[in-house]
């Protein structure tokens, strides 16, 4: 199984097939957060941050929604300390569900 680096640095994490699903192109997506390319990304995740301040990401978290995600169903933020000696990676679940149901 495929993994994302992230970061607990204002991050956020967003499921591949929510961009279909809602019909929002890597174009826009990359235009809101204001970045040329997610931090890491694989077939099913897409990887942001870090990001600067709680401020900052609450901004970037309401573009998206005007974009059509749906927060949690289709991404969410990430926050926590971690040590700078520390790495973590993310991964889709197995059966990961496909979105909410409208």
């Amino acid at each position: 199984m495929k993994n994302v680096r992230i970061t607990g640095e204002y991050g956020l994490i967003i499921r591949r097939a929510a961009l279909g699903e809602r019909s929002v192109t890597m174009q826009s997506l990359l235009a809101a957060l204001e970045t040329e390319a997610p931090l890491d990304m694989d077939e099913s995740l897409l990887s942001f941050g870090p990001f600067f301040g709680a401020e900052a990401l609450n901004s970037l978290t309401a573009r998206l929604s005007q974009l059509g995600l749906v927060f949690f169903d289709d991404f969410f933020d990430v926050v926590f300390d971690a040590p700078p000696w520390c790495k973590f990676k993310a991964e889709i679940a197995e059966h990961a569900p496909t979105g909410s149901a409208d």
